[in-house]
């Protein structure tokens, strides 16, 4: 298993900042004792040595700079630009969810996030302002490792179906909006989420049922329709064969737990 950051502790940010080399520059000598550092590579070669051994991370790569290690400037760098991140308190993992050290990613959507967190910086925004901004960073970058390339289509189908998500979809249709065919888009389902469009989207709506099933008092035929089922009868179906019992059992067995827990 591929060692990483956990994505189930929150790490605390401590400083963050954009980095442009000189030409002829090299990275500094360092090895910080509390804070781990994350840095985005946008522009150039960034080149140094951590615990004796040679790193070089590249335009559209980021690598974790963890805590304890000795980074050495042994070589000049290629006039990197970047982003950097410190954090502390951070938790590792070899867990096949964790974000890994060091991956090749699209920093498209990322670069506005690192303009509204250097800003915030220079604002002296409140922690709570700008740990906002870092953690969507960690979940942009987690998004973009797991998803890989095809994440813009998953996520692309996935915006289509919950702009109206009571009107039924057709796969034909979302294939056609994405300018895929019907078997790529299913493909790429497959490959991203582990699910067919289908199975993913029901499974979307079976959890948006039990939130309002959890939470309010709405009936189970409005339930059906504000989640896209249709009729009753479609709702009750689907949700027998995903949990094993019916949306009134469900709704009785959660509120029955949550009182015997608050008592």
């Amino acid at each position: 298993m591929e060692y990483g950051l956990s994505p189930q502790k929150l790490p605390v940010l401590t400083f963050c900042s954009f980095r442009y080399f000189e030409k002829h520059e090299r990275h500094i000598t360092r090895r910080y004792e509390y804070t781990d550092v994350l840095v985005m590579v946008f522009e150039g070669v960034l080149r140094f040595r951590e615990n004796g051994v040679p790193i070089e991370v590249s335009a559209g790569e980021y690598y974790i700079q963890r805590y304890g290690l000795l980074q050495e400037g042994v070589l000049e760098s290629d006039s990197p630009k970047y982003f950097y991140i410190h954090w502390k308190d951070a938790e590792y993992t070899t867990d096949e969810n964790a974000l890994p050290l060091r991956r090749k990613v699209d920093f498209v959507e990322l670069f506005p996030l690192f303009r509204e967190l250097e800003t915030l910086r220079h604002m002296r925004a409140t922690l709570w302002e700008r740990s906002a901004v870092f953690y969507k960073i960690l979940s942009v970058l987690h998004k973009n490792v797991k998803n890989g390339g095809n994440s813009e289509i998953v996520s692309k189908v996935i915006s289509e179906v919950t702009a109206d998500i009571r009107r039924p979809f057709s796969l034909e249709e979302l294939a056609a909006c994405c300018g895929y065919s019907k078997n790529q888009i299913i493909n790429i389902f497959k490959r991203e989420t582990g699910k067919t469009p289908y199975a993913y989207i029901t499974d979307m709506k079976i959890d948006m049922a039990k939130q309002l099933l959890l939470n309010t008092e709405s009936s189970l035929s409005s339930i059906s329709i504000e989640c896209g089922f249709g009729g009753y009868g479609n709702f009750y179906r689907t949700f027998v064969k995903t949990e094993g019992c019916s949306p009134a059992v469900w709704k009785k067995r959660q509120r029955d737990e949550i009182v015997q827990i608050s008592q």
